[in-house]
């Protein structure tokens, strides 16, 4: 099984001793690794798929806000990582050029995250639940345009799964909180689709993360190789 902070490490370490060097633009010199995927199936480190029945946002923060998912030389964690998450609950763009709570609840004034949820509960086996955060009119010409581009949820055999695609992704300094904020939204939408329905109730399955480049900015590199010698026990 495969947690948020494994994922973090490994990719990491891909990136270093696998990744080539580009520049994004003038200002922006990185490492990029193309094409990639990871199942995180297990992203709290439960060790067992049953406990995120028990599961709820809630609990989520407040394991956050204790610490239990700070790693050593992590850029975010504690009450960074907690704010971070809970931010999913506002839906104003609180004055940047884009959020992702903004775009997934506000977006074109719909609430994606409640139409995901009723097309689950009108079919449990939709392909349909499915939100979007590109805005063609507000993006086409910004240089900040989001790196979370798609999210799906997908219900089979009792899990809800969240599945998304990264358009581009910074790996060391933003991908272990992203992924705690999507697994945050896919929890989140576990306990309120249980609500609504009777019998036997869903369970969380992971994410299913896509993203055409991963990568680490140059000025990051010191700190990024900080990383994985202060985890090297953690890595396979």
């Amino acid at each position: 099984m495969l947690s948020i902070g494994q994922c973090y490490l490994e990719f990491v370490n891909k990136i270093l001793k696998e990744g080539k060097e580009t520049y994004k633009d003038s200002d922006h010199h990185l490492k990029e690794y193309l094409g990639n995927y990871y199942y995180i199936d297990d992203p709290l480190d439960l060790k067992f798929r049953a406990k995120y029945q028990h599961m709820t946002p809630e609990l989520m923060l407040e394991e956050i806000k204790k610490g239990r998912y700070d790693i050593d030389a992590c850029p975010i964690k504690g009450d960074a990582l907690y704010e971070y998450v809970k931010s999913f609950e506002i839906r104003d763009d609180q004055g940047f050029v884009y959020t992702y709570p903004n775009r997934i609840l506000e977006h074109f004034g719909v609430d994606q995250f409640e139409v995901m949820k009723e097309r689950i509960l009108t079919a449990t086996g939709s392909n349909r639940a499915v939100a979007v955060t590109y805005d063609p009119k507000l993006d086409h010409d910004r240089e900040d345009i989001p790196c979370l581009q798609f999210v799906q949820m997908l219900v089979r055999d009792g899990e809800l799964t969240i599945h998304v695609i990264f358009r581009s992704n910074d790996i060391f300094g933003a991908f272990y909180s992203n992924m705690f904020f999507i697994c945050y939204m896919g929890i989140k939408m576990k306990e309120e689709v249980n609500k609504e329905i009777m019998g036997e109730k869903l369970n969380f399955g992971g994410i299913h993360y896509h993203s055409t480049s991963g990568h680490i900015y140059n000025n990051d590199m010191r700190a990024a190789r900080k990383l994985i010698s202060a985890n090297k026990a953690a890595l396979k």
